[in-house]
């Protein structure tokens, strides 16, 4: 991370939250991303650039096909 400290889990959902352009408290680390609405082809594609500005990790295309929940990506924000 570019120099900040360890995310708690809630800002790591409110940050998914924000990338995703979801309602504030919508998003919980247990629920299926076929449950999230605002979880498209242009949120995917979100999620990879804001990886790569956050966190400095690069996604691929299979790495986002294989999340099945919101915890999933919550691993990838280490």
């Amino acid at each position: 991370m570019k120099g900040k400290e360890k995310m708690t889990e809630q800002e790591k959902i409110a940050l998914l939250e924000e990338t995703l352009d979801a309602e504030e408290g919508s998003l919980k680390a247990d629920m299926e991303l076929t449950e999230v609405e605002e979880y498209d082809s242009m949120a995917k594609l979100s999620i990879i650039v804001m990886m790569e500005d956050e966190f400095g990790k690069k996604l691929s295309a299979d790495d986002v096909r294989a999340f099945k929940t919101v915890g999933d990506i919550l691993k990838w924000m280490e």
